[in-house]
């Protein structure tokens, strides 16, 4: 009997489980949006547990209760929320009412550090891509910084390493916030970069 009932609370986490990654997966504010404030640009990109306020150094953390936003970061703040025509509408401490619309996600910045691994071999990599087309690339086991170029055009982005003017391609996986390549190095196989917020 104490088996059996074990297996019913087993079950129950599990469903439990379940039905929460459901509802933060059909979450309408866990997007991409982008608005003004005080006749600045304001974008709020939602991942989860944390979000980009773009032009802040570091990720925010976020809590929402009751129709309201708590954001704890760079920049703080709390504001109530709605949805309208497709629109997420903000509403300030002082009663200014902000709307912002959802942007694609292939639209999100791709500059910082990204960070993954060969994944034939293991080998942990890192990359930064820089405003203006800069980029650089080093092993994480050691040894410098490669510096080089990048181009994206949609999903590829195109990297130029110097000084022999060695050509990476990859493919940006905006949902999946990565740079999957083909190969990058003649030893290398497929390599997988993720966009690293922390």
């Amino acid at each position: 009997m104490r088996h059996r009932s074990l297996a019913t609370i087993a079950l129950l986490a599990a469903g439990a489980f379940v039905l929460a990654a459901a509802a933060q997966s059909d979450n309408p504010l866990l997007k991409r949006w982008v608005g003004t404030h005080d006749n600045q640009p304001l974008v709020l990109d939602f991942y989860g547990d944390s979000m980009v306020l773009v032009n802040d150094e570091h990720v925010a953390d976020f809590s929402v209760q009751n129709r309201s936003i708590s954001v704890f970061g760079d920049t703080s703040f709390t504001v109530r929320y709605w949805f309208a025509l497709d629109r997420l509408l903000l509403e300030t401490e002082d009663g200014a009412v902000l709307t912002m619309a959802e942007q694609d996600p292939l639209a999100r910045p791709m500059f910082g550090t990204w960070r993954g691994s060969e994944i034939a071999s293991g080998r942990r990599l890192e990359l930064w891509l820089g405003r203006g087309g800069v980029a650089r690339w080093r092993p994480l086991s050691g040894g410098g910084w490669t510096g080089g170029e990048w181009d994206r055009s949609s999903r590829t982005i195109r990297f130029t390493w110097l000084p022999d003017s060695t050509v990476w391609v990859a493919q940006y996986d905006p949902p999946g916030g990565a740079l999957l390549f083909d190969q990058m190095t003649p030893e290398s196989g497929m390599v997988v970069l993720r966009h690293v917020y922390r």
